[in-house]
């Protein structure tokens, strides 16, 4: 083998030529093939040099295959957008490391793959009651089975987004977390569970996971904080984070006299902000607690109110904490708990122990009540240590910004019950209904949802299910294409109580039905009648038509209370295309399906 003549040919001198033909001379096929392989992976690395001596040969294969971890596969599972926003921005911020990254939403991901996934973040909502959002459902379903595969050799960590107000928070976080790890997954980061307020704890499990991939040099930077921005102007920057002051230009209770319920539209001025929005996003609000119910909280505890703490949100007298940085009601799961490990009772205990009592407990109770029921001496410290920090409420918008400019409008339905011996409310409702006039301000923030839009198609019929609150939507869909002129078919179902004081927006769905804008509509009053009438009748009357849309390619759309409405909306779909389809309930139900995962059929239920 004349090597010299031919290194001589290659980019070499005649010292190196002679060297490395010395080097190299007496070396048989399978030492050569094994440097062959070496020098491809050196000349593959442009941010490592490595010197090639007689005491490091062995080394930089090593050091190589650590300068540059494996690819990260980053599956997102998201009712409103919100997973997937998350799982994009971990995305740019992986690429920034020098991280390989592919991502992907449940719905379209093979599970054949999960053989060849090295490392693996899953992001996660959670959905209903403790369920999986549709995306997520078959990759659940099968992880959970019997054909689910060792996983011994992937990866992992788990960001679970959720509501900690609810009982079974981030439970569908918590099933992926719990079942990768039975099938053999190594956590690359622990589990980080997500309340409302998600964007400091979502950036806390960001870096942990990157940095456990990539170790950081001052070469490659400290990472940049997730942008979740929504707007700008100059210097200013409107987000979660950074809230905008927008001040209450309209307040008007759409429901009629002798009405049971209290419905407040609210029109709020955005100008100078900058924030954009579009029909189907919702708008991030946030209350304070009545002067009164904090008086009575501090007078529970025997705290004045004037004692100093350090809150959330900086220093500040314990009053003004408890107004304006925590929670006092609902009570949460999350609290219970806390406040059980603070005053180490027995009986609150035991109640967290039984998951089937924790729900009966929370039922209708505020921090009040459970301070009276188990009294403790507390600090200024403590009662701030054990409550929930105050989240935004997510209210449905009800404009849309190309008809409404700088203003953008909200539908509210305001909580008001008793329980437990005393009157109580929903926090950010009351604020809008009772302390918040024309002319003052409250902190807003965008928040998209991508999971809940018109279809792109402009000819595409579209049905859309709204009772009560749950029309809020449907009113910014109505807006945008009426200023878009844009006339598809739009077939409205709406129901509340009563017609003559609770048909909201009355006026406005006549005019657009006037126009063309709104093709068809149908109304179901609950209390009109003996026996009760709700949206789902209203379908199940109209089933022909209803599924002939359908099949003429309509978008399905359900808006409103979660736990009841929109589970005996969808057994009303599924029962209709039973019928009409004349097909098996276990065909209806993949017919459904099927619309889910093509976005044909979209839910904003709470």
């Amino acid at each position: 083998m004349e090597l010299k003549k031919g290194l001589e040919r290659g980019p070499f001198n005649d010292r190196q030529a002679e060297k490395l033909s010395e080097a190299l001379s007496g070396l048989d096929t399978e030492q050569l093939s094994w440097l062959s392989g070496y020098f491809s992976g050196l000349g593959q690395t442009s941010a490592t040099t490595v010197a090639v001596t007689d005491t490091n040969v062995g080394i930089p294969a090593q050091a190589l295959a650590e300068a540059k971890p494996e690819k990260l596969n980053i599956l997102f599972g998201t009712h409103t957008g919100n997973s997937e926003a998350l799982a994009q921005n971990l995305a740019l911020e992986a690429k920034e490391r020098g991280v390989e990254v592919e991502v992907s939403d449940m719905a379209s991901f093979k599970t054949r793959d999960l053989k060849k996934i090295k490392n693996l973040a899953v992001i996660v909502s959670t959905h209903g009651l403790g369920e999986p959002p549709v995306q997520a459902e078959d990759l659940h379903k099968y992880l959970h089975g019997k054909k689910a595969p060792d996983l011994s050799h992937l990866n992992f960590s788990v960001l679970a987004l959720g509501d900690s107000s609810y009982v079974d928070f981030c439970q569908t976080g918590k099933d992926f977390d719990a079942v990768l790890e039975k099938l053999g997954a190594k956590r690359l980061a622990p589990r980080q569970d997500c309340d409302v307020d998600y964007g400091e704890t979502a950036e806390a499990w960001q870096k942990t996971l990157l940095d456990s991939l990539v170790k950081l040099t001052p070469e490659t930077g400290t990472p940049t904080e997730p942008s979740n921005e929504t707007a700008t102007v100059g210097e200013v920057k409107y987000s979660r984070k950074n809230r905008f002051e927008a001040t209450v230009l309209e307040k008007i209770n759409l429901n009629g006299k002798g009405s049971s319920k209290e419905t407040v539209h609210i029109e709020l001025d955005l100008e100078g902000s900058g924030l954009k929005y579009e029909p189907g996003d919702a708008l991030g609000v946030y209350g304070s607690n009545s002067p009164k119910f904090v008086q009575s909280v501090l007078e529970a505890t025997n705290l004045s109110g004037e004692e100093l703490v350090e809150s959330h949100a900086g220093e500040k007298t314990l009053r003004d904490a408890l107004t304006y940085d925590y929670e006092l009601t609902p009570l949460t799961k999350t609290t219970l708990s806390k406040y059980a490990e603070l005053t180490d009772s027995a009986r609150l205990k035991n109640i967290l122990a039984d998951p089937s009592l924790v729900p009966e407990y929370l039922q209708g109770r505020d921090i009040l009540d459970l301070i009276k029921e188990e009294a403790h001496g507390f600090s200024a410290k403590e009662l701030i240590s054990v409550l929930r920090k105050n989240t935004p409420r997510m209210y449905s918008i009800a404009s849309s910004q190309e008809a409404v400019e700088d203003e953008v409008h909200l539908l509210v339905s305001v909580v008001r019950y008793q329980a437990y011996g005393r009157d109580k409310e929903g926090l950010c409702s009351t604020t809008i209904a009772d302390r918040l006039e024309v002319g003052d301000k409250v902190e807003v923030f965008v928040d998209r949802n991508t999971r809940f839009k018109l279809p792109e198609n402009p000819d595409a019929p579209v049905i859309m299910v709204g009772p009560g609150t749950g029309v809020a939507p449907f009113r910014a869909f109505m807006q945008h294409l009426e200023v878009s002129e844009n006339r598809r078919p739009s077939w409205l179902f709406f129901g509340d109580r009563n017609f003559t004081t609770d048909f909201l927006y009355q006026t406005e769905w006549q005019q657009y039905l006037k126009e063309g804008v709104l093709t068809k509509a149908d109304v179901a009053f609950s209390r009109d009648q003996e026996q009760k009438q709700y949206v789902q009748h209203r379908m199940l009357e109209n089933g022909k038509e209803l599924f002939d849309w359908l099949e003429n390619g309509a978008h399905f759309y359900v808006c409103g209370d979660a736990q009841k409405m929109a589970k005996d909306v969808d057994l009303a779909l599924k029962e209709i295309i039973r019928q009409q389809g004349g097909v098996t309930l276990e065909k209806a139900e993949e017919y459904v399906k099927n619309l889910q995962l093509a976005n044909r059929y979209q839910a904003d239920i709470y």
